[in-house]
């Protein structure tokens, strides 16, 4: 990753490396087994309800998976405040344009370029650069079983595609300085699976699996589907799901148009221009019947702009991601990141660049914009993380056990706002963006045919 133009600016990575990936494809031959459109979107989105904790903390995932949030930390100098993790630590450029020891917490010092610099070059100018390890988000590579390559004749194939850098990379450029053009390369990949051999006697018995009805392989996996809230206080959304067994469905709200000074992977409560507005309720209705039974109430009261927290919507997303009461689990989602109404119109898309002061008799927030160009320093107020999501499971979801949309005539998303959704300032509208897990299975038969079951 570089920053082009004038060496004032500070950039970075969005959180979780796999940011950089927009879609990703598995497939056998030329069946797609699995098609992840907004890859980035799901990962940054489960990183944020289910990863560790990084408020305030740093753990082993900022290792391998450049995850990471607010820390209290030195800037460049000796003066303590809190710092970006990712921006400080991980892997980012910052060379803001103070110069000097700082007074104040305001006039944060630069970090420099980190890891390195220069080790590495990308049209000639030099950048920083980090080795990563993921695991893919792909159902196959997360379930139980081993994966009988030997019997695939090699048709197994993994297709990344890299998103644009104003979607994956944020660059804190309020104050003095001009926004600048970073870009980014992905280079030396390398698939590092472990491989198991097992002995004769092994191999005879799945060959006589692959003859007797087949080998199946139960996998969990993700659709998208995408719509404008063509600035509307009120929607119904008609999910054009119709996959056998559906086990949870995601709605987010999203920036529609990436911007690098904004963080793409935050998803919102509300985007109301004037932030005097709340979320009011949610309900998804499939067929006849409403899930919940009652809409989920967001507000403090029927036609009220307040927020009423969110608690309620938080729950539904724990039942969908099957971690309620699991105390063992402490994530990134907290009251800062989740159910907050907007500050007058500015959206919580920052990436940890700004922090909150006060709340207004009204419930609106008041932040102070602390990182910038010139202040290596950040706030408290992470990028917002907010779904309003559904869990549609009949048991504990080890064995194919949800709604079959196949039999449903179809899914809807309702949702009522107190005023009109946009996108900031400038009045685009914002995308809402619903995301669908489901099941499915394979079955690998002898001769390498593969059945696709979903």
């Amino acid at each position: 990753m570089i920053g082009t133009g004038a060496s004032t600016n500070t950039t970075r990575f969005q959180n979780n490396i796999q940011s950089i990936f927009s879609r990703v494809r598995l497939l056998y031959g030329a069946t797609p087994l699995e098609d992840m459109i907004n890859y980035n979107v799901i990962v940054r989105s489960l990183t944020e309800w289910t990863a560790t904790s990084q408020h305030m903390s740093m753990d082993q995932t900022s290792i391998a998976e450049g995850i990471g949030g607010v820390i209290p930390g030195p800037d460049g100098t000796t003066v303590f405040g809190l710092v970006n993790a990712r921006q400080k630590y991980i892997q980012g450029i910052s060379i803001t344009a103070v110069a000097g020891s700082p007074l104040n917490f305001t006039l944060g010092n630069q970090f420099g370029n980190v890891p390195n610099n220069g080790l590495k070059t990308i049209n000639g100018v030099p950048g920083v650069t980090r080795r990563y390890q993921i695991n893919f988000a792909l159902g196959l590579f997360t379930q139980e079983k081993l994966i009988p390559t030997k019997f695939m004749a090699s048709q197994l194939a993994i297709e990344l595609t890299l998103e644009q850098p104003s979607a994956c990379i944020f660059q804190a450029s309020t104050g003095a300085g001009a926004t600048q053009t970073p870009t980014y390369s992905v280079q030396n990949v390398n698939l590092i699976p472990e491989i198991l051999e097992f002995d004769a006697s092994y191999d005879s018995m799945f060959l006589a699996g692959l003859r007797d009805g087949g080998v199946p392989i139960k996998f969990s996996s993700w659709h998208t589907f995408t719509f404008s809230s063509a600035s509307s206080s009120s929607i119904n959304l008609l999910v054009q799901e119709r996959s056998r067994s559906v086990k949870a469905l995601f709605a987010v709200q999203r920036r529609q148009q990436p911007s690098i000074i904004f963080d793409s992977g935050a998803t919102f409560f509300d985007t109301s221009v004037s932030g005097a507005s709340s979320l009011q309720n949610y309900q998804f209705r499939i067929g006849g019947r409403y899930f919940p039974a009652a809409p989920v109430q967001c507000s403090t009261s029927v036609g009220s702009a307040v927020s009423n927290g969110g608690a309620e919507a938080y729950v539904e997303l724990s039942k969908a991601l099957n971690i309620v009461g699991d105390y063992r689990l402490s994530s990134n989602c907290n009251t800062l990141k989740w159910g907050l109404q907007n500050a007058s119109g500015t959206l919580q898309e920052f990436d940890y660049a700004s922090s909150l002061r006060f709340f207004s008799a009204a419930g609106i927030p008041a932040i102070n914009v602390t990182e910038s160009s010139v202040n290596s320093f950040c706030g408290d107020w992470g990028s917002q993380c907010f779904a309003m999501a559904i869990d549609l499971e009949t048991s504990n979801g080890i064995e194919i056990s949800g709604l079959n949309a196949e039999e449903q005539s179809d899914i809807s998303l309702i949702a009522n706002w107190t005023l009109p959704q946009t996108t900031g300032l400038t009045a685009t509208p914002s995308a809402l963006e619903v995301y669908s897990y489901y099941d499915a299975m394979i079955v690998l038969r002898e001769n390498n045919v593969l059945e696709l079951i979903q």
